[in-house]
C-alpha cells in the first residue's frame, strides 16, 4: 500500500520549506521550552536529525535515471535479438525452401507480435531453440554450428537478464518512493507539533506567523509528481 502523503506539494518543496521552519524553530527555541516542558533539547535534536535525514535522501530523479537506462537496454537488447533473428531467418528459408509449415514451426508467423514485445521475445527465442535441434541436420549442411545453437539460448537469457534489470529499477524506485514519503511524513509531524504550539506563543503576531504555516502546495497531499506516476517500460 502506498504511503499517503501528510504534506503538500513536492518531496523537494517541502524539504526547502521544512528547512526554513527548522532555522526558526531553531533560533526561537527558548520559547517553546518556556510554552511547555514537551520541547527540550532532546525535541529539538530529534527535529533536526529527522530534517537532516530528509536532505540525504535521493531524488526520485534519481531512480527516474536509473530506469530509464535499463529501459533503453531492455530495448536495445530486442533490437538485437530481432537482428539475430533475420539472420536465422535466411539460413531456416536455404535449409528448408520453400516449406512454409517448416518455417512457421520456426516462427515465422509468430515474429510480428515477439519483435514488440520483450516477453514474448523470450519465449520465442525458446522455441526457436527448440524447433532447431530437432531439426538440427538441415541446418548445420548451411553452416550451423554448436555454436550457432548455443547463440540463440545466450541471446534470450541476455535479454531475461535485461528484463530483470528492468523490472529491478522500477521496484527500487517505487521503494525508495515510499521511503522518502515516510521520512517526510515524519518530519512534517514533528514540525506540526511546533506549528501548533507557535499559534499560541505569537498569537497575533502575523509576521512571526507567517513562517509557521504549511504551504498550500499544486498538489493534493496524496498526489505523486509526475515522474513519480511514469512507469516507463518496454513491454507495452
Amino acid at each position: 500500500m502506498s504511503q499517503i502523503r501528510s504534506y503538500s506539494g513536492t518531496d523537494a518543496n517541502f524539504i526547502n520549506f521544512a528547512g526554513q521552519g527548522v532555522g526558526l524553530i531553531t533560533e526561537k527555541h527558548e520559547d517553546f521550552v518556556q510554552f511547555t516542558p514537551i520541547f527540550n533539547a532532546e525535541s529539538l535534536s530529534g527535529l533536526t536529525t529527522v530534517y537532516n535525514e530528509a536532505c540525504n535522501i535521493p531524488s526520485d530523479n534519481t531512480y527516474v535515471d536509473i530506469q530509464a537506462k535499463a529501459t533503453e537496454n531492455l530495448k536495445l537488447k530486442l533490437d538485437q535479438c530481432c537482428k539475430f533473428f533475420q539472420r536465422c531467418k535466411f539460413d531456416i528459408e536455404i535449409a528448408f525452401p520453400n516449406d512454409k509449415k517448416m518455417w512457421d514451426q520456426f516462427g515465422f508467423n509468430d515474429y510480428e507480435e515477439a519483435r514488440r514485445n520483450p516477453k514474448f521475445m523470450y519465449m520465442f527465442l525458446t522455441d526457436l531453440h527448440m524447433i532447431a535441434m530437432r531439426n538440427a541436420a538441415p541446418l548445420v549442411t548451411v553452416g550451423w554450428t554448436d555454436e550457432s545453437f548455443d547463440l540463440i539460448l545466450n541471446h534470450r537469457d541476455s535479454l531475461k537478464l535485461k528484463m530483470n534489470n528492468q523490472s529491478d529499477s522500477i521496484m527500487d524506485r517505487s521503494h525508495a518512493t515510499e521511503n522518502r514519503v515516510l521520512k517526510l511524513n515524519n518530519l512534517y509531524e514533528k514540525l506540526a507539533i511546533y506549528f501548533k504550539a507557535a499559534r499560541i506563543l505569537y498569537d497575533g503576531n502575523e509576521e512571526i506567523l507567517k513562517w509557521f504555516k504549511f504551504p498550500a502546495g499544486s498538489s493534493k497531499p496524496n498526489e505523486e509528481t509526475a515522474d513519480e506516476q511514469e512507469i516507463i517500460s518496454a513491454n507495452n
